[in-house]
């Protein structure tokens, strides 16, 4: 089973420490209505690991099988995972368990021109195993993409774990 071995790699327990402290941020700017919080934070890498290194972090909090199969093991990981997904999509204006857009959305509760960070997050929801989560995202990328939002990072189209399913990187 592949393990991140890279010097880079911070390791399970730094990951999920900071995966807290982001998640217990998230709360607190929610409990707050205070939503561009969520957009102007930067926590993609350890909030919504995935199995390619980041040109932020590089290996420091990528995944592969093995990290992944421990923390499946890790309850407490795994319902904070698929919080803070519920708690992004909200901040995009996006009910992640209904699957569907908040009625009456808060200010500052709507899309924010930032497709890495649903992909990302798209991608960490399958990698872990949430479809009910990653579906949810799916629907809202689909929405988006028939609106006509950019769906590029990077002079790159990230779309593609909710259009093809095929990683162009791979």
């Amino acid at each position: 089973m592949k393990s991140n071995t890279h010097v880079d790699f911070v390791g399970l327990e730094a990951l999920k420490a900071r995966h807290r402290q982001q998640l217990d941020e998230f709360e607190l700017w929610a409990k707050r209505k205070k939503w561009v919080m969520l957009h102007d934070a930067h926590y993609d890498w350890w909030m919504f690991p995935i199995d390619e290194p980041s040109r932020g972090y590089g290996y420091g909090y990528t995944l592969y099988e093995a990290e992944v199969a421990a923390l499946k093991q890790d309850a407490a990981f795994m319902r904070d995972l698929a919080r803070g997904a519920e708690l992004v999509a909200a901040s995009w204006g996006w009910d992640l368990p209904a699957g569907q857009t908040i009625a009456n959305p808060a200010p500052g509760q709507s899309w924010h021109n930032w497709p890495v960070r649903l992909s990302k997050a798209g991608r960490s929801m399958l990698l872990f195993g949430l479809t009910a989560e990653f579906a949810s995202l799916k629907t809202y990328a689909l929405i988006l993409i028939k609106q006509g939002k950019d769906m590029a990072f990077g002079g790159r189209d990230v779309s593609w774990p909710f259009t093809t399913g095929i990683n162009p990187r791979r």
